[in-house]
C-alpha cells in the first residue's frame, strides 16, 4: 500500500509539471517574458544540496502590474529526492527618483513524494538600471497556510545582476541566501527572451 501511495504521489507530480509546462510554452505566443533559470543550491546547517531548474512566464497587465506563473523543481544530491513547486504572482513597481521600487505578491503548491501543501509568499525590493545592466535587491518572506503542519517558513535576502545581450535577450545571475525551517544558500543563473 505505502509503495502504490508513493508511486500515485510520484504519478501526480509529473502530470501537475507536464500541464504546468504546458501551459507556459502554449502561453508563449501572448508572453512579455519568459525565463529559464538554473539554480545550484548549497545546504547550510547540515541541510543537503540539491540542483533545481525553474520555467516562468510574465505578462505586463499595465505600467504598473504584472503577473507570473513558473515551476521549480528541485533534486536533492546523494538522494535524488524530487520536489515541485508552482507559483503565480503578481508584481506591482513604482519608481521612487533613480530607483525602481518593486513587491511580488505570490501563492503556490509544493509538491514531494511525501505529500503536497499550499504556500504563500512576498517580497519587496529594489532594482536600480544604468545602461544595459540592472541590479536588484530584495527580501522574500515564504510560509505555509498551515505551518504548524507543513514547516516551510523561511526569510529569503536576494541580489542579483542582469545584462542586456539586445533588445529582447537578456542573462543574470543572482545570490539567495535562505534562512528558517530551510537553511541553504543559491547561485542562480537566467535567460531571459522577451516577446
Amino acid at each position: 500500500m505505502t509503495n502504490l501511495s508513493h508511486f500515485t504521489r510520484k504519478q501526480k507530480m509529473k502530470k501537475i509539471s507536464l500541464i504546468i509546462a504546458s501551459l507556459a510554452f502554449a502561453g508563449l505566443a501572448s508572453a512579455g517574458t519568459i525565463t529559464v533559470e538554473g539554480q545550484n543550491q548549497q545546504g547550510d546547517k547540515g541541510a543537503k544540496d540539491s540542483v533545481n531548474y525553474q520555467l516562468s512566464v510574465k505578462e505586463s497587465f499595465n505600467n504598473t502590474f504584472a503577473g507570473d506563473v513558473g515551476f521549480t523543481n528541485y533534486q536533492q544530491n546523494g538522494t535524488n529526492a524530487l520536489s515541485t513547486r508552482l507559483e503565480a504572482g503578481v508584481t506591482g513597481t513604482m519608481p521612487v527618483g533613480p530607483l525602481v521600487a518593486y513587491t511580488r505578491v505570490a501563492v503556490g503548491d509544493k509538491y514531494s513524494n511525501t505529500g503536497d501543501f499550499n504556500y504563500w509568499s512576498v517580497e519587496p525590493g529594489v532594482m536600480y538600471t544604468t545602461g544595459k545592466v540592472t541590479a536588484k535587491l530584495g527580501y522574500r518572506y515564504r510560509t505555509s497556510f498551515n505551518s504548524n503542519v507543513n514547516l516551510d517558513t523561511t526569510d529569503t535576502v536576494r541580489a542579483g545582476l542582469s545584462y542586456a545581450l539586445t533588445k529582447k535577450d537578456s542573462i543574470g545571475v543572482r545570490y539567495d541566501q535562505v534562512r528558517g525551517d530551510s537553511n541553504n544558500h543559491s547561485y542562480n543563473f537566467s535567460y531571459t527572451r522577451s516577446f
